[in-house]
């Protein structure tokens, strides 16, 4: 089996691949909050340590690991077991990358982090020290199964919403960063002192009539015509029409709003996660 891993601004992704078929066998998530108070002692392990803190370290990356073998592969791990082949992971939190490399080391034979220097991704024209190895894995990912659809705009809907743009020729152009759909509504709501907490809702109409239609309009549709023009915006610069790519979490609440026509990928990210690891 494969591990792969995606480390991302609100959850952390754990997924066990088959390397006879690369189907996704299991998954678990945690929370990025609880895994990175664990992550600050566990990273220093190999560090000049008093006693106690590295016997925090230790016991806490066995527990992470124990948990993880546990979830997807319903077993419990036992002493210096290798329980994956390789493992794969693209983070977005520098805070967590020391952690993850000491669980991957501990469960896998080896393990990579995705970077722009093994993402095969041509970056000519970006500056790629800035590139995020999420947006990485879903440029792969559409590539390889759309490849022959260029030119592509991969959108990401997760705590932000990312569009990157991909040439008739495969390169990556560079995209859009916006906030995701609900950052924007929790920034608007917090900046409200009568507006509570705020549920995603699918709205009755584009014109709300009460002060909750009128949010869940905003939010939903606001996002929706904010990727269709996007798509429109990008094909009129590039002189060409795009074939548009989604993913991420938010998708769902708007895909029945967006008219463009687009393919729906829930699990883009880890399949551009799964094609890096062929070539390990």
């Amino acid at each position: 089996m494969i591990l792969i891993v995606d480390a991302g601004n609100t959850t952390i992704t754990f997924a066990a691949v088959s390397e006879e078929n690369d189907s996704i066998i299991n998954r678990f998530k945690v929370e990025e909050d609880g895994f990175q108070k664990d992550a600050k002692i566990i990273e220093d392990i190999g560090e000049s340590l008093t006693d106690d803190r590295l016997s925090n370290g230790r016991e806490l990356l066995d527990k992470w690991c124990k948990n993880i073998v546990k979830a997807l592969c319903g077993k419990e791990l036992t002493c210096d077991e290798k329980i994956f082949s390789k493992a794969v992971i693209s983070s977005v939190v520098m805070e967590d990358e020391k952690a993850l490399a000491h669980i991957a080391s501990r469960i896998a034979d080896e393990y990579v982090f995705l970077n722009k220097d093994n993402c095969g991704l041509d970056l000519s024209k970006y500056s790629a020290n800035t590139l995020g190895a999420d947006r990485m894995a879903d440029m792969i990912a559409a590539l390889d199964k759309y490849g022959k659809k260029l030119p592509l705009i991969v959108f990401d809907l997760g705590t932000a919403t990312t569009c990157n743009v991909l040439d008739e020729n495969g390169s990556f152009l560079g995209g859009i960063i916006a906030p995701g759909l609900m950052t924007a509504a929790n920034a608007l709501l917090s900046k409200a002192s009568k507006l509570k907490e705020y549920k995603v809702n699918e709205p009755l109409s584009i014109i709300g009539n009460t002060s909750q239609g009128c949010i869940d309009s905003g939010i939903v549709y606001g996002h929706a015509l904010m990727i269709e023009g996007i798509i429109r915006k990008v094909s009129e610069k590039l002189g060409k029409k795009c074939v548009a790519v989604m993913t991420g979490g938010n998708t769902e609440h708007i895909r029945d709003y967006i008219d463009s026509p687009f393919y729906y990928e829930p699990d883009l990210l880890l399949q551009g996660l799964i094609c890096i690891s062929k070539n390990l």
